[in-house]
């Protein structure tokens, strides 16, 4: 089973998010976050990190920028889904090469899921098992 690692500070969205993609099929780690997320990085290698830009202590750029300059990491896929991607703070994304970035309010958890499965080569469920 692949391991994502969730990194977002909205409860509701953790929870949305969460219960999806362990529905689709993954393990869900979850990181409130930047700072924690770069201790569970360190701790567990995950397959796939899905990230938000604005987040306290450490923001989501800095996280990627993270990911890519340690060698046991910087292959690990990683999903941007924020609304930052637009703004300011989220001007230094495209430059740290996520594999996918998407805006928040244009984002589905079905969506998410077909995306992280394709990143990380994993099998489509057969036809109407995702019901």
């Amino acid at each position: 089973m692949k391991t994502i690692l969730f990194v977002d500070d909205d409860p509701f969205i953790v929870q949305v998010y969460q219960r999806a993609l362990q529905h689709g099929g993954f393990r869900v780690e979850v990181a409130e976050d930047g700072l924690s997320a770069m201790k569970i990085l360190l701790q567990l290698c995950p397959d796939l990190v899905v990230l938000d830009v604005l987040m306290p202590k450490v923001d989501g750029t800095y996280v990627l920028k993270f990911i890519r300059s340690r060698s046991e990491l910087k292959n690990t896929k990683v999903i941007v889904l924020s609304e930052a991607v637009n703004a300011d703070a989220g001007k230094g994304i495209p430059a740290l090469n996520p594999d996918r970035v998407f805006l928040k309010s244009q984002a589905t958890p079905k969506e998410l899921i077909k995306v992280a499965r394709e990143l990380l080569g994993e099998p489509a469920p057969p036809e109407g098992a995702d019901k």
